[in-house]
C-alpha cells in the first residue's frame, strides 16, 4: 500500500509539474462495481490546452487523469493506480455541461476480488460518462470498466457505475 501511495505521489508530480495550477482539479470517486464491490478513487486531472472541432454546438478537449483506486469487497479488496486521457466534448448550451470518453491503464494490487478473477495485475480502464460544471465545480456520472482485454485468461473484468465530484483548484 504505501509503494503504490509513493508511485502515485511520484507520477502526479510528473504529471502535473509543468501546469498552471488553474488547469488542475482534485476528484473524490464512489460507486458500485460488479459482485457489490464499494468503490472509492481519488484522482488529480490536469486539463489540456488544445481544444478541436470548435463549433456553435461546443468544444472537444480532455484531460490527463491519475487516480488512486480503492476497491472494498465484503471479504477482500484491491487498490489500483490509473493513468488516463479523457477526451471531453464540452456543450455551449445544453441541459449537460459535458460528455467524456477515455481509455487508460491500471496497475492493480491483486488479481482477486470477490468472484472476480482479473487474472493479471495490468488492466485497461475504460470510461464513459456525462457531467454538469458550475463555478469550480463538476459533478458526473460514469460508467466505468477494468479488464486486460484478454491478453490472460480468465478475463472477467470488472464493470462499475461512479458518481464523481471534482473542485478546480
Amino acid at each position: 500500500m504505501h509503494k503504490a501511495i509513493t508511485y502515485y505521489l511520484l507520477l502526479s508530480i510528473l504529471v502535473f509539474s509543468s501546469t498552471a495550477v488553474a488547469d488542475n482539479s482534485v476528484e473524490l470517486t464512489l460507486g458500485r462495481a460488479t459482485d457489490q464491490v464499494d468503490v472509492l478513487r481519488i484522482a488529480w486531472r490536469k486539463l489540456w490546452t488544445h481544444h478541436w472541432l470548435i463549433t456553435n454546438i461546443g468544444e472537444l478537449t480532455g484531460m490527463h487523469v491519475v487516480s488512486f483506486n480503492h476497491w472494498q469487497g465484503r471479504d477482500d479488496s484491491l487498490n489500483a493506480l490509473a493513468y488516463s486521457p479523457v477526451f471531453v466534448y464540452r456543450f455551449s448550451s445544453a441541459p449537460v455541461s459535458y460528455v467524456k470518453f477515455g481509455v487508460g491503464a491500471a496497475w492493480l494490487s491483486g488479481t482477486r476480488i470477490q468472484t472476480r478473477d482479473l487474472s493479471s495485475y495490468f488492466q485497461f480502464e475504460d470510461q464513459i460518462g456525462l457531467g454538469w460544471e458550475w463555478d469550480r465545480h463538476d459533478l458526473s456520472l460514469v460508467y466505468m470498466h477494468y479488464s486486460n482485454a484478454g491478453f490472460s485468461q480468465p478475463n472477467d473484468g470488472l464493470d462499475m457505475v461512479v458518481l464523481s465530484y471534482a473542485w478546480r483548484i
